[in-house]
């Protein structure tokens, strides 16, 4: 088995993944999988950084209670 992977927002890659894909509907031998990771990955890490941590909630938290107390 050899997994490939393709960047499809390139010329290269779309023209590498229909040729793919092609070959996949007439050979029972081509299996095409989408397993985009790498974009899995980043979106994960970019997650992470808007996260606040423990000390920035509780921040934030207190300026909110201040807030609300004095809109009553």
């Amino acid at each position: 088995m050899i997994t490939i992977e393709i960047d499809e927002h390139t010329k290269a890659g779309k023209a590498l993944s229909e040729t793919a894909r092609i070959m996949a509907q007439k050979n029972d031998g081509i299996e095409i999988t989408n397993k985009n990771t790498i974009l899995k990955s980043k979106m994960e890490r970019n997650h992470k950084n808007l996260l606040l941590s423990e000390k920035e909630k509780s921040s934030f938290l207190e300026e909110l209670e201040k807030v609300n107390q004095n809109k009553l």
